[in-house]
């Protein structure tokens, strides 16, 4: 597998965590993608190939899509069928970074996996050949940029707000409100129109999201008292709980997972292995 990670221009870099492209087979049936914070727009560079994403379980129809689509911002985990011809650019936004630049606000966004091109019109059509006729990756890199360099920059107290609660998810959420000036309600407006999520549910994700990363590079034993203590889990229960709501997976599960290919080292988001019960067969 090929993956190469490329990092904004600068002004981009307020709004766009990475880019990235992912070139490989692995032979697995699925691949989960995990809610982080934040948008991803991921473009396809098959253009003939037509992918497949679970949004509401692996026993549902699934979604067929084709050359992009918006995630990130589901509540649960979403399920692709590994897709041996795919080759795709993902682009990560920061949180609030994806309204900054498309002015859609993502609470109205309807379903994650979505055609992009339902959300950003006929001005990313262009984009999207250009991306595919690129001669070289850093070629599609810099058309995805120049795509999104033609976006108005504004300064914006709003993205700031989210910026600052994100930087600061693992504060109680009524400090955070507080420090903000604004009343509950309207930062909850801002918050859903920014990254989809309530700043309750985002706080959870990002503190899962904390712990994953903590299990991505552990060696040995874990300490799973100190882990629970540093990221304010009442107890075992609780972070099983909030794993298997979040990622489909319990933390076990999710070890298995990790010990069985060493890319979900890799792409923090993604998860390289069927879903647990398919391990089991």
């Amino acid at each position: 597998m090929q993956i190469l990670y490329h990092p904004p221009q600068n002004l981009l870099s307020d709004y766009i965590q990475h880019i990235v492209y992912v070139n490989g087979t692995i032979d697995m049936p699925h691949i989960n993608e995990l809610p982080e914070g934040g948008v991803n727009l991921v473009i396809e560079l098959n253009e003939h190939t037509t992918n497949y994403v679970y949004s509401e379980g692996i026993k549902k129809q699934p979604n067929k899509i084709k050359k992009a689509w918006i995630t990130g911002f589901q509540k649960q985990s979403l399920i692709y069928k590994n897709n041996q011809n795919s080759r795709i650019i993902s682009v990560r936004f920061k949180p609030g970074g994806f309204f900054m630049l498309t002015k859609t606000p993502i609470n109205v966004i309807p379903f994650a996996g979505i055609e992009a091109i339902e959300i950003l019109g006929d001005s990313f059509k262009a984009c999207y050949q250009e991306v595919l006729n690129s001669k070289s990756i850093v070629d599609s890199f810099k058309a995805i940029e120049g795509y999104f360099l033609k976006k108005s920059f504004e300064f914006s107290i709003e993205q700031k707000v989210i910026e600052f609660a994100s930087l600061n998810a693992h504060q109680p959420l009524d400090w955070v409100v507080e420090k903000t000036g604004y009343s509950q309600k309207h930062f909850i407006h801002l918050h859903k129109k920014l990254t989809g999520f309530t700043p309750k549910y985002f706080q959870r994700v990002k503190r899962l999201q904390n712990v994953i990363k903590v299990l991505q590079h552990h060696t040995g034993r874990i300490d799973w008292f100190a882990l629970l203590n540093r990221y304010g889990y009442f107890d075992q229960a609780h972070l099983s709980k909030d794993f298997k709501a979040i990622t489909g997976l319990t933390p076990t599960e999710y070890l298995i997972a990790m010990k069985a290919n060493n890319y979900n080292k890799e792409i923090s988001d993604m998860v390289f292995n069927p879903p647990f019960q398919e391990i089991r067969k």
